[in-house]
């Protein structure tokens, strides 16, 4: 898939709102707000985040970023396409280690994955490569 595509893809299945997560922030979506500052600041200031809003404004303005942000966007839209072609399965592997370390643990953001993280020495030896996969992939590794 092009590298606009990825971001028209983004913006209408997803939004910027979706993954701007506390996992995710540490990870791509800080990539994109680093690498985009510029662009962001130029074309898209007046645009309120969320809902696809700052991607939209960003494709609007395709033919003016920098090769720098573009990529930031292309490793977004790659760790986009990991969680999503991962989380169900992730889930279905961890789910002991979730429910007896992280039950009172809030889904989103991040906040399993942190506790998964925090408990590290009680997951199981199936959940930890998983929980490995996803912590390097949102930027939580150590």
């Amino acid at each position: 898939m092009t590298f606009f595509l990825r971001i028209r893809s983004i913006c209408i299945a997803f939004g910027f709102a979706a993954v701007s997560t506390a996992a995710t922030a540490q990870g791509p979506v800080q990539g994109v707000l680093e690498a985009c500052e510029t662009e962001i600041t130029t074309y898209c200031d007046q645009v309120t985040p969320g809902h696809g809003r700052m991607l939209s404004c960003m494709y609007a303005h395709e033919d003016k970023i920098s090769d720098a942000c573009a990529n930031s966007i292309v490793d977004l839209a790659d760790a986009l396409d990991f969680m999503f072609a991962n989380a169900s399965e992730a889930i279905a592997i961890c789910a002991a280690d979730i429910e007896a370390n992280c039950s009172g643990v809030e889904f989103g953001g991040g906040r399993v994955l942190s506790c998964l993280k925090e408990n590290a020495d009680k997951v199981s030896s199936d959940c930890q490569p998983v929980m490995k996969a996803f912590a390097e992939k949102f930027g939580l590794e150590d």
